[in-house]
């Protein structure tokens, strides 16, 4: 029961943002009608020049920590 005045409460809010963004617009005429038109939205990729950070690996030598048991070293 929770879960579905969630999912209405959430789609209300949806349409108010829509309405005040003026994604959709609400009309009246002289009789009353109600009139719902919408504008145009279009969704795709647009091709766009970013920065990209780049990461190299070096290899360098360091010192790591070890065990030693006995005579052997472990952890190497």
């Amino acid at each position: 029961m929770r879960t579905l005045l969630l999912l209405v409460a959430l789609l209300l809010i949806i349409g108010i943002v829509l309405v005040a963004t003026g994604v959709v617009n609400l009309s009246r005429d002289s009789n009353g009608a109600l009139t719902v038109s919408t504008e145009n939205v279009t969704i795709g990729t647009t091709p766009t020049n970013v920065t990209v950070p780049e990461v190299t690996l070096k290899e360098r030598q360091v010192e790591t920590p070890t065990v030693t048991v006995g005579n052997q070293a472990r952890g190497q």
